[in-house]
């Protein structure tokens, strides 16, 4: 702050408008700290394609195949995370609870 480098004000984006279209048309575009500069900047040869991590994919189709998440009594899948409530959907004469 004593050196008002709190804030950096750009008068232009990260990318030259040759890469203009590039960037803004890839998901996957990332910028990068130029060291010369201290800005970042997006470079010419910026990744397109996304990399899978199937590493647990084995292991949860094991699960799933073994019945793992099934419940024992009743041979019904257990749900995970998610909560199911009830809602009532008329109104009381006041029109504000429900």
């Amino acid at each position: 702050m004593i050196k008002n480098a709190l804030v950096k004000v750009k008068d232009a984006p990260p990318y030259t408008p040759e890469l203009e279209g590039k960037v803004l048309l890839n998901s996957m575009a990332r910028a990068s700290i130029d060291p010369k500069t201290g800005s970042y900047t997006f470079k010419e040869n910026m990744v397109t394609k996304v990399q899978f991590d199937e590493a647990n994919v084995k292991a949860v189709s094991d699960i799933i195949s073994g019945g793992g998440l099934a419940d024992a009594d009743s041979d019904a899948l257990v749900g995970v995370g998610v909560d199911q409530g009830t809602w009532r959907t008329s109104y009381s004469s006041d029109g504000y609870s429900l």
